[in-house]
């Protein structure tokens, strides 16, 4: 491998979006994956949305590999024998230029970087990344150059950009950014679970290829802070259920375990039934907003993506890029003036500081100090809108003002009104809007 311009640790979309912006821009640009493809060791939630990944290919729907469009949301606080859903439908996302796809990481992630080697990039897979390459001087290390290999060899290049995800040991190695404790982060598991495309439509009451996503509040994680989720492709359809570490630590918790009683909960159990189990997966999550975000940069280095902690509410792929991209745009920057230092990549900063989901990360209540604080808020919020449910619609003969009366000693017996009401405020900061 020569000399390049720059080099991006990691084919997720963060630096596959850095790749493809650069080369665009006419940078020799090198794309190191450790995977045997793009893709291949990583999932995520399920959806891309679109306008923030148009910014990297303008009307990508039209060639990537996406699964349906998203035209159902729902939010349901699923308890043991009952759910209450809160959801809309809205047919005018169903057309272009759409507003969420699904779609599926191996697929997604293999055609972004092809888009990056069409632009110039360079790929190179079952390459491990072990070291930062930093220029010898007389004190201390001079800026970063490249890197070191798994095999002991050394690829330079001007800039280095760490798209390597949530373990970040590279990041680590910099200074830039500390060891994770496990409160700040966020274990999940998925199972893609095969079937007809007839089916979905009917159990999601969609049409053609339009898709749904459901995210659960609730069982099987009410015994600590969790969400899970169902999200529709195009002959499957995804199961995720995720829980912070730490949670599982004191829990005493089985991710796989939990899973499974998900499948069996009679709502999910309904929507899945008849389906053949095709494929499992695993991944870490940052969490914790501002607080846990690294320095973004150093001389010669730049930080995106989940190694940048680049998480809000349900964005993250999106974020991943989008950082990739302001990374990128500063590189070009870099290499026009022939300056890597810190303080022309600063710059990077400043484009992340301006964006709008740095201003939400800003704003966010701290996602670690909600969980800690608030451990039981799952619990009373799930039970006490599903016990006012079927409060609400038993059909008994009470008079409307005795059966106001037991709903209001049901929400006051839980706790008091106005806790109920920050505990729901403070959830939605933390969960994200979208």
């Amino acid at each position: 491998m020569n000399y390049f311009d720059a080099i991006v640790v990691g084919a997720g979309p963060a630096g596959s979006a850095a790749a493809l912006q650069m080369a665009r821009s006419g940078l020799r640009v090198a794309l190191l994956e450790r995977g045997s493809y793009p893709g291949s060791k990583n999932m995520f939630g399920g959806v891309l949305y679109t306008e923030s990944t148009a910014q990297i290919v303008p009307e990508f729907w039209h060639e990537a590999p996406v699964e349906r469009i998203v035209t159902r949301d729902t939010l349901c606080f699923l308890a043991d024998d009952s759910a209450v859903e809160l959801g809309f439908t809205g047919l005018r996302f169903g057309k272009a230029p759409y507003n969420k796809v699904t779609a599926m990481r191996p697929h997604f992630d293999r055609w972004l970087a092809k888009k990056a080697v069409d632009a110039g990039a360079v790929l190179q897979t079952n390459t491990m990344v072990r070291h930062l390459l930093y220029e010898k001087k007389t004190v201390g290390r001079g800026p970063v150059c490249g890197v070191i290999l798994d095999d002991g060899s050394s690829v330079k290049a001007d800039l280095v950009i760490l798209a390597e995800g949530v373990s970040a040991m590279l990041t680590k190695e910099a200074g830039l950014a500390k060891p994770i404790p496990a409160k700040q982060l966020s274990l999940w598991v998925r199972e893609v679970i095969s079937l007809p495309k007839e089916k979905i439509e009917d159990r999601f009451h969609l049409e053609n290829n339009e898709g749904a996503v459901l995210a659960m509040l609730g069982y099987p994680t009410t015994q600590t802070i969790g969400l899970a989720g169902i999200f529709t492709n195009r002959e499957s359809v995804s199961l995720l259920l995720g829980v912070p570490v730490d949670k599982i630590c004191q829990n005493h918790l089985v991710l796989p375990d939990l899973l499974a009683r998900l499948k069996e909960h009679p709502y999910v159990r309904r929507l899945i039934a008849g389906g053949k189990s095709e494929s499992y997966a695993a991944h870490l999550i940052p969490l914790g907003g501002k607080s846990a975000q690294p320095k973004f940069y150093a001389d010669g280095l730049m930080v995106v993506g989940d190694a940048a902690v680049m998480i809000s509410g349900r964005h993250g792929s999106d974020l991943a890029m989008l950082s990739g991209k302001a990374a990128a745009e500063t590189a070009v920057h870099a290499r026009a003036k022939q300056d890597f230092s810190a303080s022309i990549l600063k710059a990077y900063k400043r484009k992340l500081a301006g964006s709008f989901y740095m201003k939400n990360i800003q704003k966010a209540t701290d996602t670690v100090s909600y969980y800690a604080e608030k451990s039981d808020v799952d619990y009373l919020m799930v039970t006490t809108v599903n016990d006012l449910a079927y409060e609400f619609f038993r059909a008994g003969m009470d008079t409307d003002a005795e059966k106001i009366a037991k709903m209001t000693s049901l929400v006051m017996n839980k706790q008091s009104s106005a806790k109920t009401m920050l505990d729901l405020y403070v959830g939605m900061q933390s969960w994200g809007v979208m």
